[in-house]
């Protein structure tokens, strides 16, 4: 076992053991999860057989590539050697977005929101190889209840194998409902028209879902707000971000006499606290947006996800986008 995985294995352990909270949540695969002892019963590795490549973070091309969500292996295959493996409904919740079609790296998936839970996180179920029919947008699904079956479709880069089937599981926030609008207005998308609306996968930010599959009940607010801060900004707004209305909970301060927000973000990208600044302070800094301090442990980790730029002091590529979705509703 690989130092990586024992990290993994002692992360699942403990989070199996934390105490009860408030959301129930099952595993999303009809997996035995009794079963699991360690990362390598439920990950699913790329082509380069490391088991750890099927985890969240900084996994893939040798640190150089991020993945959202974590791989699970199906553990029943047909005759054809094709998946039999259901997938389920991690958390109660209603359906938001149904992609029956192979038209992108996630190839069918789904996206279900859970608006009860602490914090109205999404899960998304990707690479199916069928959805459910009778799932339909706004309709309620309880925990558990089987919505697709586990497949291999992608129209990645590269293809998944069947030998390689399983489903990608994401746990997030969406960034924006601005987020049509500055989609349309990026030059480099003229010629490709965005066929997933809000639930595009640039709109969403994930955190490690073993996270929250690790505890039976885990209250989600705890979990988002656990996150170690890598970097803050200061935001300029003529209006509350819909980020700041659709989450409160990440929020303090007085929303109706702020312009100015001091932002929080993990290392990943997903902003984590929001402050309403008095405008009237002369040290704000002038324009629509400014990177202000960051965890010097972690400038390596940003520059690999780019949150930072390759000199290690200005924005990345990643921040940038990020920062301008959340402003999308903000003008």
């Amino acid at each position: 076992m690989s130092p990586r995985s024992r990290r993994l294995l002692l992360s699942f352990a403990a989070l199996a053991a934390s105490p009860l909270f408030a959301t129930e949540v099952s595993w999303p695969t009809s997996m035995d999860r009794a079963t699991l002892r360690s990362p390598e019963d439920f990950l699913q590795p790329t082509i380069s057989g490391k088991p750890e490549s099927g985890s969240f973070g900084m996994v893939r091309e040798d640190g150089k590539r991020f993945h959202e969500g974590i791989d699970i292996k199906p553990v029943a295959l047909n005759p054809d050697g094709e998946p039999l493996d259901l997938v389920l409904a991690a958390m109660d919740g209603q359906v938001a977005y149904v992609n029956p079609h192979v038209n992108g790296p996630y190839g069918k998936y789904v996206v279900l929101v859970h608006p009860d839970a602490e914090l109205a996180v999404y899960t998304l179920y990707a690479h199916l190889a069928k959805i459910e029919p009778t799932l339909k947008v706004g309709a309620g699904v309880r925990r558990g209840t089987p919505i697709a079956l586990m497949g291999h479709t992608s129209a990645g880069v590269s293809a998944i194998t069947k030998d390689r089937s399983h489903l990608h599981f994401e746990v997030g926030l969406l960034l924006s409902t601005g987020f049509n609008n500055w989609y349309a207005a990026q030059p480099e998308n003229r010629k490709s028209p965005n066929q997933h609306g809000l639930w595009n996968g640039q709109n969403l930010i994930g955190l490690n879902p073993l996270m929250v599959l690790g505890a039976n009940n885990p209250n989600l607010l705890a979990v988002v707000r656990s996150q170690p801060v890598a970097l803050s900004v200061v935001m300029h707004t003529a209006k509350t971000p819909d980020f700041v209305r659709r989450y409160p909970m990440l929020a303090r301060g007085d929303n109706a006499r702020t312009s100015h927000w001091y932002v929080e973000f993990s290392w990943q990208g997903m902003p984590l606290r929001w402050t309403a600044l008095e405008s009237t302070d002369p040290a704000l800094p002038v324009g629509r947006w400014r990177l202000m301090e960051l965890d010097q442990a972690r400038r390596t980790q940003l520059i690999q996800r780019k949150m930072l730029g390759p000199d290690g002091r200005s924005a990345g590529e990643l921040l940038q986008q990020n920062v301008e979705i959340l402003l999308s509703t903000a003008r």
